[in-house]
């Protein structure tokens, strides 16, 4: 051990590889890629993170813009997506990946970050504690495999923050005791460059274990020792203030792409809401502690971790003021799991929906500062047995409370088993000491094999969650990769949008949800899904029927194509779309490329209008209503400068419910398509149940009234005199009748608008990047209707002149134009990209000035 602690690289690497090895184990076990066809997919790393490596992936490989991507539903900016999931420095790794290895490459990620957790404790523990190798280890290990790791690694990005805070808090008290500042302004600024999220998460631990090394520091004399330490204060505070500005390049555009999406209209107002009690939060600490819900904290972090936490407090070689402080600091901690207030001030008052008590993974790092205390003072002053008996006693009473409560995940047989291991833990640290070698190191080797049996097996019940094939992921990705290709080929730089209510979640899981898979393989398309969404495009997108609720603002952060609605694709520029089956407007592509869906075609969308043409100089902003096809008709009416009747009531037969069914006969007027949209909102409590099934003529059309499948439903093509019915199956007790639209398209009047919208004028317009640009040919003065979002931060050009750009409909972009040929340019650049940079000059430039200062100050002294 002394040669050991002499080599200091030796150190590290065993802090790295205890747990690296002990993850990869698991892996082998269960076949995980890369030992197995076992990918790490699941929850939202299936869902949307997997495509944002792969936009990553094409960004690294200049394929994609960091501003922009035309791949985010209307268009959108990037960086809010950046800086909230990818913009961790070890995601460069992804460049030496192919794109087809990203399954692969997030395994890789996985095991990294978990051994650079166990790298940043040691030498948090080393540095501060001078914490000898054996104590040292057990705890970095313990740390780098808490239950918060293994399971929120399945959304990798959590790991950044934990991975940071142990070399912040080594800042901190270096700057109070060394009055360096250098190692607390990087690990601040490389926290938030890393992850925003989980940056402002450790900021906020960092003011707390502050205030708390600073007191011990000072011996509990604050105010008396103010005049002779407490610019100690103003250097934490000016450091900190420093570091956050450095990292404003990356924070301010990111906090700019949130604003008016998720993260704005899902903050949280007091509440007064009490998750659970204290003894609750105990059950934690049990092995096989449920996890991802709002009455489970992530915290398991080995048993002996939680020994020492308890023994500490039992310890009489610590002073009284210290395990006040300590207690109140862990008080706090527990109460923000309790109370739901403290909660959303951890997650900057944003109300979490899923990866409940984000923040968790600062009470496992309190309990290894807590319990290095405790090993140097058994370094110190020995152990003190009866202490260690009131420790092992506590835990005992705890656990046992809690299983009569019902509270314990582990069965009977599981949790004897793992109190036994605290108990013998406990004997094993009194033997630590021992004069008689052989015992010492026996009871060493039984406290390490313990613990690494602990981590070992919840890793496991975390990865045994794992279900997804690699090798089917790679199979999708290839044939939906030679699928694009040749929709690019065929359309040959002209811009389309493409969308399908199937994905690689429909072969995994059997899902229909949002994804992102536009931004992995590169198309254009209305469907997105990430907290980092627009909230005018959701609205207008939920208000003409695609997703949501249009009575009520539910999901501000995804949107989604499950059915086609003729009219509305048109005037999108969707024309190419996944369908069963043909329906009026759309015709067989012809593909050459087979896609990896039984019984499924891509078909292209006859009417589908260019990227920009003309409309109505008069057209401007609307007031939508509740129904989406008269918003959709006010929206064409508004374009063509007339009224448009493009939909028709369909005749409403009757309407019975019966039990758990409510059964709609409708007859159709003329020919044409039927439509149908369900104000899911307003008959359901729950959203995020499986509410209800909609079928049509008995046969099953679609899941719907949950979150993801509350959309416009193409009924079909019928002729005059049909009848259609509908019925609705409730899933739940919740059986009120629903507020509903049917409507019928009137082919007629759609043609007679969209032949309109289709003349008059000649298009090259396209976008890439960043960019449109394009010759636009119009016979007289016009308005030209460019189907991308609207944002202030485009700049336009035509013929070389800068001119301004109209918002349309509350959404689209507008440039006026006179008659005759033009040259339009269209340019974004990201809101607060160039003031980020700026700031982070400035932040860095300051204290690079204010270091020189000091140290010329202190050599003159």
């Amino acid at each position: 051990m002394k040669r050991v602690n002499n080599k200091t690289w030796i150190r590290y690497a065993a802090a790295f590889l205890i747990p690296a090895v002990i993850i990869i184990l698991v892996m082998i076990v269960l076949k995980i890629n890369p030992f197995g066809n076992t990918s790490v997919l699941l929850w939202d790393a299936r869902l949307q993170h997997k495509d944002y490596y792969g936009y990553l992936w094409d960004l690294l490989h200049g394929q994609a813009s960091i501003e922009y991507s035309f791949g985010k539903s209307l268009g959108g900016r990037t960086l809010g997506i950046i800086g909230f999931y990818i913009s961790s420095p070890l995601n460069l790794i992804l460049y030496f990946f192919k794109k087809e290895q990203i399954a692969a490459f997030m395994s890789g990620m996985i095991v990294l970050r978990i051994g650079l957790c166990g790298v940043t404790s040691h030498l948090y523990l080393k540095k501060r504690f001078s914490l000898a190798v054996f104590p040292a280890m057990l705890l970095s290990t313990a740390y780098a495999l808490m239950e918060y790791n293994v399971y929120y690694c399945r959304n990798v990005m959590w790991l950044d923050g934990v991975i940071i805070l142990p070399l912040i808090a080594l800042g901190v008290y270096e700057l109070i005791c060394d009055r360096k500042k250098v190692p607390l302004f990087v690990s601040v600024a490389l926290a938030i460059v890393s992850n925003w999220y989980t940056g402002y998460m450790v900021c906020l631990m960092s003011i707390l274990y502050f205030i708390y090394e600073y007191l011990i520091y000072t011996d509990f004399k604050l105010f008396k020792t103010l005049k002779s330490k407490g610019k100690i204060i103003l250097n934490y505070i000016f450091t900190m203030f420093l570091a956050v500005l450095a990292s404003m390049a990356v924070l301010l555009p990111a906090l700019v792409s949130l604003i008016g999406g998720k993260a704005t209209n899902n903050t949280s107002a007091l509440t007064g809401v009490i998750h659970f009690d204290i003894l609750h939060f105990f059950s934690a600490f049990d092995i096989s502690a449920a996890v991802n819900k709002q009455s489970a904290p992530v915290i398991f972090c080995g048993g002996i971790v939680l020994l020492c936490s308890i023994y500490y407090f039992y310890d009489t070689n610590v002073k009284i003021k210290e395990k006040i402080l300590t207690g109140g600091f862990s008080l706090f901690l527990i109460l923000s799991f309790c109370l739901q207030d403290l909660e959303h001030l951890w997650t900057a008052f944003v109300h979490s929906s899923s990866y409940y008590f984000r923040f968790s993974f600062v009470v496992p790092f309190l309990m290894i500062v807590i319990s290095a205390k405790v090993w140097i003072s058994i370094k110190e002053n020995g152990i003190r047995k009866r202490s260690m008996i009131y420790a092992i006693a506590s835990v005992l009473i705890i656990f046992c409370l809690l299983y009569r409560g019902d509270e314990i995940a582990s069965s009977k047989k599981l949790l004897l088993i793992y109190l036994t291991g605290i108990v013998v833990t406990g004997v094993c640290i009194i033997l630590y000491k021992h004069k008689v070698i052989w015992l010492r190191r026996t009871a060493m080797a039984v406290m390490a094999a313990i613990l690494c049996i602990e981590l070992a097996y919840n890793a496991y019940l975390a990865f045994d969650d794992y279900s997804d094939s690699s090798s089917l992921l790679e199979t999708y990705n290839s044939q939906m990769d030679t699928v694009i290709s040749e929709l690019d080929s065929i359309e040959d730089g002209n811009f389309y949008r493409f969308e399908k209510n199937v994905s690689y979640l429909t072969l995994s899981i059997n899902s229909k949800v949002a994804t992102c898979e536009s931004l992995f393989f590169g198309y254009n398309s209305i469907e997105h899904y990430s907290s980092a969404y627009d909230l005018a495009v959701d609205t207008f997108l939920a208000e003409v029927g695609y997703s949501d609720s249009v009575s009520d603002d539910v999901f501000l952060c995804e949107t989604y194509w499950n059915s086609s609605m003729l009219l509305m694709d048109s005037l999108l520029s969707i024309k190419y779309a996944v369908m069963e089956d043909k329906a009026y407007g759309w015709t067989s592509a012809q593909m050459e490329s087979e896609l990896p869906f039984e019984d499924m075609d891509i078909y292209q969308n006859v009417y589908s209008l260019p990227l920009g043409y003309n409309v109505s100089a008069d057209m401007g902003d609307l007031e939508f209503g509740d129904d989406p096809y008269e918003n959709q008709e006010l929206l064409v009416s508004a374009m063509i400068g007339e009224d448009a009747d493009i939909y028709e009531d369909v005749q409403v037969d009757s309407i019975v419910s019966e039990g758990s069914e409510e059964v709609i006969t409708l007859t159709a007027a003329f020919d044409g398509p039927v439509y149908l949209y369900l104000d899911s909102a307003q008959t359901h409590s729950n959203l995020y149940s499986d509410n209800c099934e909609i079928y049509v003529n008995g046969e099953f059309l679609q899941k719907c009234c949950s979150r993801f499948v509350m959309n416009s439903m193409l009924l079909g093509d019928y002729s005059a005199g049909d009848t259609i019915e509908i019925t609705i199956v409730h899933n739940n007790s919740e059986t009120e009748q629903h507020i509903f639209y049917a409507v019928q398209l009137n082919c007629e009047e759609f043609e007679k608008a969209i032949n309109k919208l289709s003349s008059g004028y000649e298009s090259t317009l396209t976008a890439e990047g960043n960019t449109i640009s394009g010759t636009y040919v119009t016979d007289e003065d016009t308005t030209v209707f460019l189907s991308v979002a609207y944002e202030e931060s485009w700049t336009a050009y035509v013929d070389g002149e800068k001119v301004e750009i109209r918002e349309l409909a509350n959404t689209f972009i507008g440039i006026d134009l006179t008659a005759g040929e033009h040259e339009i340019y269209l340019v974004y650049h990201t809101p607060g990209l160039a003031a980020g940079l700026v700031l982070s000059g400035i932040g860095i430039a300051a204290f690079a000035v204010w270091m020189v200062f000091i140290r010329k100050r202190r050599k003159n002294g």
